[in-house]
């Protein structure tokens, strides 16, 4: 199923109350992420939303969702596979969209990757059939942009196994990038363990001119900060810039 639509119903009939108990619980307001992270603490954790404290603690999050791409997924079905499990504890999918090298256009690569890799494809195809995973076959999308229009919503969190995952956050959800072991103990029903991430807030303030876009704030920003200052941290914007952005 694309859209979950009884997750989300759930998800939001929830909402706000659990935002109300956070923001009481720490008696002051809440930024987004903050309201996205502390709704998503695990269960079973004592921890006081008040006392985590950002980039010192390691918290257990309870994610929405995971994704899992070609290249990446083999191993993490692999392990998955050994915990006994007869399907998936949370809503999982593959993308087959890594394998496929663009060499001399889009019907002879795919093609060439589908006879190269369908070892490959028939495994995680099986799997995912085998075990309730939502599977998405070559030529079927770019695992970014098919999250983004189809798995994607506000308040929401989820793990993927490519560096590439954050691009969910463009609907106001918080998505993370993981190895393989994090997305298998997620769908083993485990909790995920993370530092409690830093926020950074870049205040906006102002209109983009020309052919400007939030793209190149994005990257400007990424640029100041280097890898290293923007490791362990999720980056927030707010103020009237960010307001005047276009949602194209």
């Amino acid at each position: 199923m694309t859209f979950d639509l009884e997750m989300l119903r759930q998800h939001y009939a929830q909402w706000t109350q659990r935002c109300d108990d956070v923001r009481q619980s720490c008696s002051r307001p809440l930024t987004l992420t903050e309201k996205i992270l502390l709704t998503h603490l695990w269960s079973d954790s004592n921890a006081s939303p008040a006392q985590l404290r950002r980039g010192v603690d390691y918290v257990d999050f309870a994610p929405d969702r995971v994704a899992m791409q070609d290249a990446t997924a083999q191993m993490a079905l692999l392990q998955f596979m050994q915990a006994g499990r007869p399907s998936v504890a949370v809503p999982s999918t593959v993308h087959c969209d890594h394998l496929i090298q663009a060499k001399a256009g889009a019907a002879t690569d795919l093609r060439e990757a589908v006879d190269k890799n369908k070892e490959v494809y028939d495994f995680l195809s099986s799997v995912s059939d085998k075990y309730g995973i939502g599977f998405w076959k070559p030529g079927a999308g770019i695992i970014h942009q098919v999250i983004l229009e189809n798995y994607a919503f506000p308040g929401g969190l989820m793990i993927g196994t490519d560096s590439h995952t954050p691009n969910a956050g463009g609907l106001g959800m918080i998505a993370i990038g993981v190895g393989g072991a994090d997305a298998c103990d997620v769908m083993a029903g485990l909790a995920w363990e993370l530092k409690m991430p830093r926020i950074i807030g870049v205040h906006l303030r102002g209109k983009l001119s020309g052919w400007a876009s939030a793209k190149d704030v994005i990257l400007k920003v990424a640029g100041i900060l280097t890898v290293k200052g923007g490791t362990d941290a999720i980056l927030e914007y707010f103020g009237d810039g960010a307001k005047a952005f276009s949602h194209r």
